[in-house]
């Protein structure tokens, strides 16, 4: 914790390019990779034996909860059925108990986790009105479709600093924040070395705060970031390396003026200046080459204005927005209220069309195959990925690759999407290959994984006949599938992967055995604790609750 605090001082050019914790670190150290995204975390304290305690705690009150409700009073109740409450309770043990074991792993203190959040339901409160504000000054904003845009406008500059590009990132950047990192590329390029964020993929991304004024709007946006950060010469020899992935975190700012409203034509982020539409070209000012417009100082769009480094906090990935069904059979209720044509069915394999032609694209590292199945910001995140793979000679390839199941977890409806995340079980021989062909990391064994895949759709879209995407024809203008870096046909310039056709994923999470926090991988010994101190909690909440455990997502037909 104290080496954090030495280093928050660093420059905005070393945390933009990831290497301010690589260069102190070179050779190792620092945060430990993996771990699923989504979830919230649970720490009780720094010592393994007190959070375990706690825990016990909170076990026996929840049993004396359930207890009580169990005898219950004479009147209606509106408690969850029994079936429903051992589910809930059963997963809220594992989580408690594996966030206990892997602090007690890790000997962390709960101070040092950085800034705590509000709870979902008391942020969204708190948030709200902020968005209705700005909405009431721009009625084309919405906050689910703010927060794609920021993931993309993350992935944009971060590609623009690796590469050495100042002209790629200066669209997205204020003068001043542009003016640091410009100077911190031009150095980076005369010292002939960039930077590289190997398997750099965003966990998360969370409003954590909102303001809106006579003056304008700012939104404090949180990333949850895993990857390896290394620094390369220009002939793509290691010069820094985190030896690992980590976990990271960091905060920007995009602030825009009042009056400034969201721009029918996609912006910055599509390539087109905000104010006239043409194909973006900036002077040296930040003003558009074509109608002057100053496309850099917040008065036609959003910019950063900030970034910080920060703790990876573990946030969940639904909006801050939207609401959970209560269980799997009402979340179809309420899609085929509104899409009565919505069939399981056809969604599933959607779902497996998408998933074996997504594994292909990844394998071959073009992604031209599987784009319509992907919305931007997943596109962006696969992208940077193969990005790193190509730049180093590398290759992934899944061989023999089979689905034996999928399964709805999580149905979500928001504002602006409804999102399905299903958890798919499957098998392939998993590994990679260099520009030879040999094989540097994994073998040919055929073994089962499980990740969990969310689809969006926007709200209010209806399932039709038409033919679309998986036809690979555009479903607005029926022209073959051909699209731009954010899923726009390049013939109707319909926004085919923007969830308002069909369903497209959104995000992936890879389901993982052991988190990642502040230090190295544990050892196995640790490893083996994680999980028995998971199972430990978790199964005792299971055994207090297991009346009915049958109930599970059997309604999903």
């Amino acid at each position: 914790m104290k080496r954090r605090a030495a280093r928050a001082g660093a420059t905005l050019i070393a945390l933009l390019i990831g290497t301010g914790d690589a260069l102190a670190r070179a050779g190792g150290g620092g945060h430990a990779g993996g771990g699923s995204s989504g979830g919230h975390s649970f720490h009780g304290g720094s010592s393994g034996g007190g959070g375990f305690l706690a825990v016990l705690i909170v076990v026996l009150l929840i049993y004396f909860w359930y207890r009580r409700s169990q005898r219950g009073g004479g009147g209606p109740s509106m408690d969850p059925s029994p079936g429903a409450q051992a589910t809930v309770m059963s997963v809220l043990g594992a989580a408690l108990g594996e966030s206990v074991a892997t602090g007690a792993a890790r000997g962390q203190a709960a101070s040092g986790m950085g800034a705590r959040s509000l709870p979902a339901a008391a942020f969204a409160a708190t948030l709200r009105p902020v968005v209705d504000r700005i909405r009431t000054q721009d009625p084309g904003f919405e906050l689910e479709v703010f927060l794609q845009r920021a993931e993309m406008t993350f992935f944009l500059v971060k590609r623009g600093i690796q590469q050495n590009n100042a002209a790629a990132v200066r669209p997205f950047l204020s003068d001043d924040v542009f003016q640091q990192v410009a100077s911190g590329i031009a150095a980076s390029a005369a010292q002939h070395r960039h930077a590289l964020l190997e398997s750099l993929n965003v966990r998360a991304v969370h409003v954590q705060n909102a303001q809106c004024d006579e003056a304008g709007q700012r939104l404090q946006v949180h990333f949850d970031l895993v990857y390896r950060a290394k620094v390369l010469s220009d002939a793509n020899q290691v010069i820094a390396d985190e030896q690992a992935d980590h976990r990271h975190g960091e905060r920007w700012t995009f602030i825009r003026k009042a009056g400034a409203i969201t721009p029918t034509n996609g912006g910055v982020i599509a390539a087109r200046c905000p104010a006239c539409g043409a194909e973006l070209r900036l002077n040296l000012d930040g003003t558009c080459a074509h109608c002057r417009a100053s496309v850099t100082n917040g008065t036609v769009d959003w910019v950063v204005a900030g970034v910080e480094q920060a703790a990876f906090v573990g946030y969940p990935n639904d909006s801050s927005l939207a609401v959970a069904a209560p269980s799997i059979g009402q979340g179809i209720a309420s899609l085929r209220a509104a899409d009565p044509a919505f069939s399981p069915d056809a969604f599933r394999e959607r779902v497996r069309t998408a998933f074996l032609a997504l594994q292909d694209a990844w394998c071959k590292q073009n992604l031209d195959a599987g784009r319509a199945f992907l919305s931007p910001g997943a596109y962006f995140t696969w992208r940077a990925q193969l990005d790193t793979l190509a730049a180093e000679g590398r290759r992934n390839v899944m061989e023999q690759s089979t689905v034996q199941r999928i399964e709805p977890i999580l149905i979500v409806h928001g504002r602006v999407y409804d999102d399905i995340t299903v958890r798919i079980s499957a098998a392939a021989a998993d590994f990679e290959v260099d520009k030879d062909n040999r094989i540097v990391f994994g073998d040919r064994v055929v073994r089962p994984f499980t990740e969990d895949w969310t689809f969006q759709r926007s709200v209010g879209v209806a399932t039709t006949q038409k033919p679309g995407t998986l036809e690979n024809t555009c479903p607005n203008c029926g022209a073959p599938v051909s699209l731009t870096q954010i899923g726009e046909c390049r013939y109707c310039k319909a926004a085919v992967t923007s969830g308002k056709f069909d369903w497209v994923v959104s995000r992936i999470a890879q389901e993982e055995m052991f988190g990642a926090g502040e230090g190295p991988l544990p050892g196995a010994g640790a490893q083996i604790a994680l999980q028995v101190g998971g199972a430990i909690v978790g199964g005792l909440l299971s055994s207090l609750l297991s009346n009915d455990s049958s109930s599970r997502r059997d309604d999903w037909n």
